[in-house]
């Protein structure tokens, strides 16, 4: 215990020193404009670049001092950069190479060299991280909704408190189209509730006195008393909440990975530069080799290409949380993808009707179209819709009508009674019905007791899912697996053959959902994609999340996925994974030219055959092929995100 706390005292930084550093950063942001550092820089060497060449065109002493007072402002502010990283994260950045290169081309009278690498390498990190700042505030702001309140019943008196607030007991008032706050039971009112955020289960749940409710869940027709059964902290949202945070902190390995190459890079390259002097001992050789292998293209290399892409994708209102999600998508093995309000659009529809015991067809429709014409449930509306695209007009009058929540509706027409519901319930109420084969949810229509029609209600499928796997599969993933919620086997068979997927999961719970992606793992990258919040453990624990629906589910889901579609059309799908391979693709030749031209230019120094001007001037044109490299990324390549079919 003893070693752990001196080695815990000997890496962290004295208070004084954090304190210092914190001074110094308020300082800068205070002068820095729009409070933005980085631009900072960019102006602070812009200044000396200009000075500079004005001088040597003009030869002017005035100028040539504001160069250098302005160039020393500017090392200064990358040396803070430097020290602060040294210091608090005991590790050397990207500033070392910067540093060293204005301090040696200061030192050998090459001044202007020095500012052309500083602003050239500023610049470009300026606009490629401004890309992605403004697409990480567009998804913050996406989360940045009200806190969620509850409306607990206290004595006799109603008052709203933050949901942390609640305990368990306390009994909270739900009004009819608000979001149940707490875990609970039913002790007043019947409802119907939409659960497809929790379970996916597309269709409302009839609850009343003594069903347990979710929170999270949306209470449709009417106002209900709810007992919590849970602390606020502990509810489902709470729990999911501290899941996908955990899981969201593990990313960080590719990172790692990178930050210790360029570790390396840097230290090597300095480490050469001082050989250089130690040989010849003069300060020429390392000026021109630090400027020739100034990470300029290297630098640019990535941020570039993720600031191409992450525009691109951003046009086409798909965000991204910086482009390590994007480059994690090429090499993935396996696509999970939700089906209800991800896949569909969680309308039901009429797919078909059975005719039984030789009813007329039209009747059916009108009898079952008059009978569900007085609610507005999502079934009823499909059953109505259906009779009237059927060419069913006039409807005839109900003349006695009692609703049975969750369970149907029984009514009177010309004298006839006709039941219309589930086959439980019409089962229950003593009529026999027949085998029927159908793929779907079924609603039965009895008359006095006979059985004439069942109506095979599906979710809603638009035309754009159709070929989606082999969309995917072009982009290099082998396995598609459709995971949903909804307990209709014969619907997840439906879906999984008009996309194409390779296999199903039909009643899967959050927790079933993790576990099928962690699966899958064993067997390489899995891709996540999921709209509601029982996706979003899931998409938190898979190696990239793609949440379907952003403006829908601003919270949990957009915090929990890394890709966010701002819509609801999952053909954006392969258009992302289009772009992730094109841009992994842009990366490695940028890299390829920036170790290709390090490789010679430091060769050529080496040689003598530069100066520090020269070798700036082409490192410069290392830089700009780099950034012209990505730009076609932005603006003609990277894959369309409405358009599935077309390569990258």
């Amino acid at each position: 215990m003893n070693s752990h706390h001196t080695e815990n005292n000997r890496i962290m930084p004295a208070p004084q020193t954090a304190a210092l550093f914190k001074k110094v950063d308020t300082l800068l942001d205070a002068i820095s404009p729009n409070h933005d550092k980085m631009l900072l820089r960019v102006i602070a060497a812009l200044v000396p670049v200009l000075c500079f060449a004005g001088d040597q065109v003009f030869g002017s002493p005035v100028l040539a001092s504001i160069g250098v007072v302005t160039y020393l402002f500017c090392l200064l502010l990358y040396a803070e950069g430097l020290l602060r990283t040294i210091v608090l994260m005991h590790r050397v950045s990207a500033e070392l190479l910067i540093v060293a290169v204005m301090t040696v081309t200061f030192l050998d009278g090459q001044p202007l060299s020095g500012a052309l690498v500083a602003w050239v390498v500023g610049l470009g990190l300026f606009i490629a991280t401004t890309i992605i700042r403004k697409n990480r505030e567009r998804i913050e702001g996406l989360v940045k909704e009200g806190k969620p309140t509850a409306r607990v019943l206290d004595g006799g008196t109603v008052r709203e408190v933050g949901v942390h607030e609640v305990s368990a007991g306390d009994l909270v008032i739900v009004p009819k189209g608000s979001t149940i706050p707490v875990d609970g039971v039913v002790t007043e009112g019947h409802s119907s509730v939409d659960e497809s955020a929790v379970t996916g289960e597309p269709y409302p749940v009839f609850k009343q006195a003594g069903s347990q409710v979710t929170s999270g869940t949306l209470n449709l027709s009417a106002p209900l008393h709810v007992r919590a059964t849970r602390d606020g902290d502990d509810t489902y949202l709470a729990v999911v909440t501290r899941e996908i945070e955990a899981s969201l902190a593990e990313k960080s390995q590719t990172q790692r990975q990178a930050e210790t190459i360029v570790q390396v890079f840097l230290i090597g390259v300095t480490a050469y530069a001082g050989l250089l002097y130690l040989v010849t001992g003069n300060l020429h050789l390392p000026a021109t080799a630090l400027s020739v292998a100034c990470p300029c293209a290297w630098a640019l290399a990535t941020p570039a290409a993720f600031a191409a892409t992450i525009g691109r994708l951003g046009r086409e209102h798909v965000l991204t949380r910086g482009g390590e999600p994007l480059e994690r998508l090429v090499g993935a093995e396996t696509l999970v993808t939700d089906k209800t309000g991800t896949l569909t659009r969680a309308e039901p529809e009429v797919g078909e009707i059975v005719i039984l015991n030789g009813a007329d067809r039209k009747e059916v429709l009108r009898s079952a179209a008059a009978v569900e014409a007085r609610f507005s449930h999502p079934i009823a509306t499909a059953i109505t819709a259906y009779a009237v695209s059927q060419g069913i007009g006039a409807l005839p009058e109900v003349t006695e009508s009692e609703d049975l929540p969750g369970q149907g509706v029984r009514a009177v027409i010309d004298g006839k009674s006709i039941f219309v519901g589930s086959g439980e319930t019409i089962r229950a109420a003593g009529v026999t019905l027949p085998a029927v084969h159908y793929e779907g949810r079924a609603v039965w229509l009895a008359v006095e007791n006979d059985p004439c029609g069942v109506f095979v209600i599906r979710d809603a499928l638009p035309e754009a899912v159709e070929g989606f796997a082999d969309a995917v599969r072009a982009c290099g993933i082998n396995r598609v697996v459709l995971a949903t919620g909804d307990q209709e086997e014969g619907e997840a068979q439906r879906v999984t053959a008009a996309i194409g997927a390779d296999e199903y999961h039909a009643g899967c719970r959050p927790e079933d959902k993790t576990a099928l992606v962690k699966g899958f793992q064993n067997g390489g990258r899995v891709v996540m994609v999921g709209d509601g919040v029982n996706d979003a453990p899931a998409l938190a624990v898979a190696d990239v999340g793609i949440a379907i629906g952003g403006h829908r589910n601003p919270g949990l889901v957009v915090r929990s996925a890394e890709i966010v579609v701002l819509g609801d059309d999952p053909a954006a799908v392969p258009g992302i994974l289009a772009a992730g391979k094109a841009m992994k693709q842009v990366i490695r030749q940028n890299y390829a030219w920036a170790v290709g031209f390090n490789t010679v230019g430091l060769a050529l120094a080496t040689a003598g055959l530069l100066n520090p001007i020269l070798a700036a001037v082409l490192h410069h044109i290392s830089s700009v092929f780099v950034v012209a490299n990505a730009a076609r990324l932005y603006f003609g390549r990277g894959g369309d995100p409405k358009r599935p079919h077309n390569g990258p």
